[in-house]
């Protein structure tokens, strides 16, 4: 008999449930290679100190984020009247706009944290 012969009744792998929606590789953000990013509002930098950096290490340090695993991306919802220096993995215009309207400036951080899960998948 040949392999998966199954006495002539409908095969195993027709009757099991079948996968639903985008579950293919290139799915995004479904797929098995999906991201990630934090969300943190400009009224969450309150609690920084004029001319200090904002930048993953110190936002896990003020408690706005749980790890530096994810990236960052800073959102404008809120006003910010303190000149700071951020470096985040990605931001909005608007969030841009009010931090350089405060005299502050924006810089875009490499992905480590998207290098790093990409190293833990493959290992």
């Amino acid at each position: 008999m040949p392999a998966g012969f199954e006495g002539g009744q409908t095969k195993i792998y027709m009757r099991l449930g079948k996968l639903r929606g985008a579950t293919s590789k290139d799915a995004m953000p479904i797929g098995p290679f999906r991201t990630y990013t934090q969300p943190v509002n400009l009224r969450d930098l309150d609690r920084f100190d004029a001319g200090d950096e904002v930048t993953p290490e110190t936002l896990v340090e003020k408690r706005l984020i749980k790890n530096t695993r994810t990236d960052i991306k800073l959102l404008g919802s809120g006003e910010v009247t303190k000149k700071l220096t951020v470096r985040v993995h990605a931001i909005s215009a608007s969030a841009r706009e009010k931090i350089e309207a405060a005299g502050g400036s924006c810089t875009i951080a490499p992905f480590e944290a998207r290098a790093a899960r990409a190293g833990e998948q493959g290992a």
